[in-house]
């Protein structure tokens, strides 16, 4: 790999298989030396699919997007299973019964849903051995805030996917990249959320072993404050989006402060971040370039950022993506 090289970035894939598989075939796609996803990995719904009462024992009833959903059949079920994935959601085969006590119990629907996350991301480990295999890409992940704990282990086995999470790996000679996935608090109570000043701390920790005088890119889920890649719907007590008097969403600034002040006192070449999911765009901090793709993993589009970095001369180009 020389001194030079192309970057695909992408975040808040949420268990998206068609956005993962779009991914792993843009290492071929952009020619890319190395591709990202900077953190939410997993999945955010789980939908129970059980037997209808009463009725023969293939058929399968779900609630999907505020609708019923009747399946005939096995192979009906199976192919909404799948769909649900591409959209990502996880498919539970279940009872009625089970249902209900899971709506009982937040802590066994959260241990569920966990089990969900980890066994989707072992098929997922398994189908990047498959398709990077011979390619000369690295592709690098790390958990984002919505992403438990428990996947930690699964990403440590990989043959293929290097977890960044708060470390630095050198990419090249003379390029650097370090990386933090968490956020700072959200209204929803996240697995990975910390203090502003706290993850601060965090992101300094994970730069200290950047040597000095290299070309930097920082690799943090949560966008800085105000930079226009952190504005976010504005929500009421029950959250519920506001709207203006045009019947726009009411959007307010959510980034980190602290992360913002790391990069004017450090400017790193290029910054890429996730998280919020409207902020697709690009800002500048003095020397800085940082990107936000966007997410719109429900509709199964990826959205990236292409960036060509020198360690001569930092950041070359780049182009948000969507495919």
């Amino acid at each position: 790999m020389s001194g030079e090289l192309t970057i695909f970035h992408v975040a808040d894939v949420h268990g998206s298989d068609r956005c993962f598989r779009k991914w792993l075939n843009a290492a071929r796609f952009y020619r890319a030396d190395v591709i990202i996803i900077g953190g939410d990995l997993t999945a955010k719904v789980l939908v129970p699919l059980y037997p209808a009462r009463g009725a023969d024992a293939s058929r399968r009833v779900a609630t999907w997007q505020g609708r019923r959903v009747a399946l005939e059949t096995r192979a009906e079920a199976a192919d909404f299973a799948r769909r649900l994935r591409d959209e990502g959601a996880y498919a539970l085969e279940t009872t009625e019964d089970e249902v209900a006590e899971l709506q009982a119990s937040p802590d066994r629907e959260r241990a569920v849903f966990t089990q969900l996350k980890v066994a989707q991301l072992a098929d997922w480990l398994r189908l990047a051995d498959e398709r990077l295999a011979g390619q000369a890409v690295r592709a690098l992940v790390m958990p984002g805030n919505d992403d438990p704990p428990d996947i930690d282990a699964v990403l440590a086995d990989s043959r293929t996917l290097i977890d960044v999470q708060g470390r630095a790996v050198e990419l090249a000679p003379g390029i650097w990249l370090a990386a933090r996935g968490e956020s700072t608090p959200t209204p929803w109570h996240t697995p990975r959320e910390l203090p502003d000043d706290e993850l601060g701390r965090r992101v300094e920790e994970a730069l200290e072993s950047v040597p000095p005088g290299v070309v930097a890119i920082w690799d943090l889920h949560m966008p800085p404050f105000a930079t226009g890649v952190d504005e976010a719907p504005v929500l009421d007590g029950a959250l519920r989006v506001q709207y203006d008097g045009s019947g726009e969403p009411r959007m307010q600034p959510v980034g980190s402060r602290s992360i913002r002040r790391l990069i004017e006192e450090r400017q790193p070449a290029l910054a890429l971040h996730g998280h919020i999911h409207e902020g697709r765009g690009r800002y500048r901090l003095g020397r800085t370039t940082g990107f936000n793709p966007g997410s719109q993993y429900e509709a199964g589009v990826l959205l990236g950022v292409l960036a060509r970095v020198s360690a001569q001369k930092g950041l070359r180009d780049f182009a948000l993506t969507s495919g």
